[in-house]
C-alpha cells in the first residue's frame, strides 16, 4: 500500500479498469429508486460506488440535493486521482495555502481524501491552521479506508480489537528548528491538555483508556495544581545543557584559596549541599504524585531533580578538592517548611521562587569571589540550572493565580512562613553569614571585614530585589508591601559593587 502523510492509500488504478469497474457495479435498489426520484443519472452513482463510496454516503448527497454537474466534476477528479494524476488547482487556492502555511501537498491530500475544491477553499477562508485542516483530512481518509476494506480486512480489525481504538490515528508531527520537541508533539487532539485529568492509572495522555488497569495513587489530577506553559520548553533546555561535574570542571586547575577564604568557600558549599538534598527530596515526594496527564511538567520535574542531585555533587567534590572537607550543618529551619508544605503549589512557590532566588544569590557571591575560572564555571553552571526552575516556579504561580485567584491569601501564608523562619536562621545562626563576608573580603583583617558586610550587603539588596520581581511577574505584586520585616532591610535599589 501507498502512503501518503501517514495514511495508507491503494496503488493507482489506470482510467481502463477505473472504468470497468464501473460496468459491473450493482447498485442497491433502494439507492437506485432514490436516483430515479431526483432524476439522478444511474451511471453518476455507479462511478461514486465504483470509486469506493459507500452508498450511505452517496444517498446523503442526493437527499442533500447534488446536482448532475457537480457530481460530475467531483467523480471526474476523484477518477484523475485514483488514476495517479494530480488536479490542477486554481493559483488562489495555492497561494491562501502557502499564506496558511499549510505543507506542500495537503490540498491535493484533501482533494484524494474526497474533499472537493470548493470544500478546501471554506477551509483556507475560515483560517483553519494545517493541524486542523490535516484532522479533517485524516478522518475522511479513515473512513474510505474502512469503505474499501474487503471483509477479509474487516475481520482482521474485529479479531484485533487493539487496531479499533479512537485515537487520532495519522496525525504526523513535524520538527521545527529546535528539532523534534517535547512541545512539538501537542497537534491535532493531543495538543488539548484538559484542566482535569480523569484517570489514576498511568496512562499516556493520547492513549486508549483501559477500563481493567489498576490505579496508580496518584493525588494530582487538575492542571491549576501544577501546569505551567513553558514546562516543555525548560524540559528540553534541561536535557539539551546537562553537564558533569566529572568532566566538565577543570578540577585539576583549581588552585587552593588562602586558607581562610577557602574554609569559608567549604562552608558555603556545605550549605549548598544541604540544600540541593532538601530540594531533591521535596521534589521526589512530589513527583510521584502527578498524574501523566500533565506529562510535561513530570518530566520537567525528573530533570529539575537531577539538577540538584548535581549540585551535590559538584559542590561536595569543590569542598574536599583542596583538604577542607565539610563545614558546619546549617539548622535548615525555613527548608522545613518546604518539606512540610502540603500542596504542590505551595511547595513549588516556595522551592522555586523564594529558595532558588535565594541560592541564586549565594552562587553570585561565589561566582564575585571566584579565584579561579574553574571555580567561576562551577557556579555559572549551577546559576543556569536554577534559571529554569525559577522560570518554572513563576510561570506556575501565574497559571494558579489566574485560575484560582481565591487561593491567593494561602500563598501570601506561606510565604510568610517561609520568610519569617528564614529570619529567625539567618539572625540565629550566623555561620553562613559570616563565611560569606570572610569569602567576599577575602579575610579576617578589620578592613577586610568591612568590605566583605558591604559587599553582602549589595548581593543581599540584589537577591530580595530579583524576589520580589519574580513574584510580581507571577501575579504578586503586593507581596513587596507584605514582606517580613526582617527582610526589609535590603529592600533599597542595590548601590554599584565595589
Amino acid at each position: 500500500m501507498a502512503t501518503v502523510g501517514g495514511a495508507r492509500r491503494p496503488p493507482p488504478e489506470t482510467l481502463e479498469e477505473i472504468h470497468m469497474s464501473q460496468q459491473t457495479t450493482e447498485v442497491p435498489e433502494e439507492l437506485a429508486r432514490l436516483a430515479q426520484e431526483r432524476d439522478f443519472p444511474l451511471d453518476l452513482v455507479r462511478r461514486a460506488l465504483a470509486l469506493g463510496f459507500s452508498p450511505g454516503a452517496v444517498r446523503a448527497q442526493l437527499l442533500r440535493g447534488i446536482s448532475p454537474q457537480e457530481a460530475e466534476e467531483f467523480l471526474a477528479q476523484q477518477e484523475r486521482l485514483r488514476a495517479g494524476e494530480e488536479v490542477e488547482v486554481p493559483e488562489e487556492i495555492t497561494q491562501m495555502a502557502r499564506k496558511r502555511r499549510w505543507p506542500a501537498g495537503l490540498v491535493q491530500r484533501a482533494l484524494r481524501a474526497g474533499f472537493r475544491l470548493s470544500e478546501v477553499r471554506a477551509m483556507l477562508d475560515a483560517g483553519l491552521r494545517f493541524d486542523q485542516a490535516e484532522r479533517l483530512v485524516i478522518i475522511r481518509e479513515r473512513s474510505q479506508e474502512r469503505q474499501r476494506e474487503g471483509g477479509e480486512g474487516r475481520q482482521r480489525r474485529t479479531e484485533l480489537p487493539w487496531m479499533n481504538v479512537r485515537t487520532e490515528w495519522g496525525v504526523r508531527v513535524r520538527p521545527g528548528k529546535k528539532g523534534l520537541t517535547l512541545g512539538s508533539l501537542n497537534v491535532g487532539t493531543y495538543g488539548d491538555v484538559p484542566d482535569y485529568w480523569p484517570y489514576q492509572t498511568e496512562m499516556p495522555r493520547g492513549a486508549y483508556h483501559n477500563p481493567g488497569a489498576p490505579p496508580m495513587g496518584y493525588t494530582i489530577y487538575e492542571k491549576a495544581e501544577l501546569w505551567a506553559d513553558n514546562a516543555a520548553d525548560l524540559y528540553e533546555e534541561a536535557i539539551q545543557r546537562q553537564w558533569k561535574p566529572a568532566t566538565a570542571i577543570p578540577w585539576d586547575d583549581i588552585a587552593a584559596l588562602p586558607e581562610v577564604q577557602e574554609r569559608a568557600l567549604a562552608q558555603l558549599c556545605t550549605y549548598l549541599c544541604q540544600n540541593a538534598l532538601v530540594c531533591s527530596d521535596v521534589i521526589g515526594r512530589w513527583l510521584k504524585e502527578m498524574s501523566y496527564g500533565y506529562h510535561e511538567v513530570k518530566v520537567y520535574m525528573a530533570t529539575a531533580g537531577f539538577d540538584y542531585a548535581r549540585h551535590f555533587d559538584v559542590f561536595r567534590k569543590r569542598a574536599y578538592l583542596n583538604g577542607i572537607g565539610m563545614g558546619r550543618q546549617s539548622p535548615g529551619y525555613y527548608l522545613r517548611v518546604i518539606k512540610d508544605a502540603r500542596r504542590w503549589t505551595e511547595a513549588a512557590t516556595l522551592l522555586f521562587i523564594f529558595n532558588s532566588s535565594y541560592v541564586l544569590h549565594l552562587c553570585q557571591v561565589g561566582y564575585y569571589a571566584a579565584g579561579s575560572e574553574g571555580d567561576a564555571l562551577i557556579f555559572r553552571l549551577a546559576m543556569q540550572d536554577l534559571a529554569r526552575q525559577t522560570a518554572y516556579g513563576v510561570k506556575h504561580l501565574q497559571y494558579f493565580l489566574m485560575r484560582k485567584p481565591e487561593n491567593r491569601e494561602e500563598v501570601h501564608t506561606c510565604l510568610q512562613r517561609a520568610e519569617s523562619l528564614f529570619a529567625y536562621e539567618d539572625d540565629k545562626d550566623p555561620t553562613l553569614q559570616e563565611a560569606l563576608i570572610v569569602l567576599l573580603g577575602g579575610g579576617l583583617g578589620e578592613e577586610e571585614l568591612k568590605r566583605g558586610w558591604a559587599l553582602l550587603n549589595y548581593f543581599r539588596r540584589r537577591w530580595l530585589r530579583d524576589y520580589l520581581r519574580r513574584l510580581e511577574a507571577a501575579g504578586l505584586p503586593e507581596r513587596r508591601d507584605r514582606l517580613f520585616p526582617y527582610l526589609r532591610q535590603w529592600a533599597p535599589a542595590p548601590a554599584a559593587a565595589r
